[in-house]
């Protein structure tokens, strides 16, 4: 997945483009970016567990298929939107 850095860094990023574009300003910046940075995170968290379940869901097969096979990777695509849907995704 996505480091904190490079998350934190597009979080900058985003914010920056959003000031520039005039459709929000932040007088207190650094609150915002901190809740930007806390919100980008807690995604990454709900992401990184639906793709582990997804994972799981292949590797509990009897014969799983091969990782980074065509195979594979149209099941972990499956699963993941399957997985994301009952989390309320």
């Amino acid at each position: 997945m996505i480091s904190e850095e490079k998350m934190v860094h597009i979080v900058h990023l985003m914010l920056d483009g959003i000031k520039k574009a005039g459709l929000v300003e932040l007088p207190k910046e650094e609150e915002a970016i901190r809740e930007a940075r806390r919100t980008c995170l807690l995604f990454l968290n709900h992401l990184n567990s639906v793709a582990d379940l997804a994972r799981q869901r292949i590797l509990s097969q009897k014969n799983p298929p091969q990782e980074h096979t065509s195979q594979w990777d149209n099941l972990y695509q499956k699963y993941l939107e399957e997985e994301w849907r009952k989390k309320g995704g």
